[in-house]
């Protein structure tokens, strides 16, 4: 997933420093279900099976479920107008940890930090 050329240096460097235990990646439930879906659409270049069971494998990636409390967040994060976008703020921001994202309305939000 990190050897596509649209990702910046500076965003591999964080997904290495997972991949070398030197961090956390927390992947929420909504970021999975986005790469099923874009896989699906882009002819499925990669085994999501086998990916989902390679990332549950390794302890460095942490999965974040969606609960419904979480909706009540939903007005504190309105400056990402994509609920989608909402559910991945809200999570970043409940644990203090940076988003890795080129997404505009993420980055133009201003809610979290970016990583990219």
């Amino acid at each position: 997933m990190t050897a596509s050329p649209k990702i910046s240096a500076t965003a591999k460097a964080a997904f290495d420093e997972g991949k070398q235990g030197q961090a956390l990646i927390y992947l929420p439930a909504i970021v999975l279900a986005e790469l099923y879906y874009m896989n699906k659409k882009y002819g499925q270049p990669i085994d999501f099976a086998a990916t989902f069971d390679r990332l549950q494998a390794n302890a460095q990636y942490v999965f974040i479920p969606f609960t419904a409390a979480e909706t009540l967040d939903f007005d504190a994060h309105a400056a990402a107008p994509e609920m989608h976008d909402r559910m991945i703020v809200g999570v970043a921001r409940r644990l203090g940890a940076a988003c890795i994202t080129r997404d505009k309305q993420i980055v133009g939000s201003g809610l979290v930090t970016i990583v990219w």
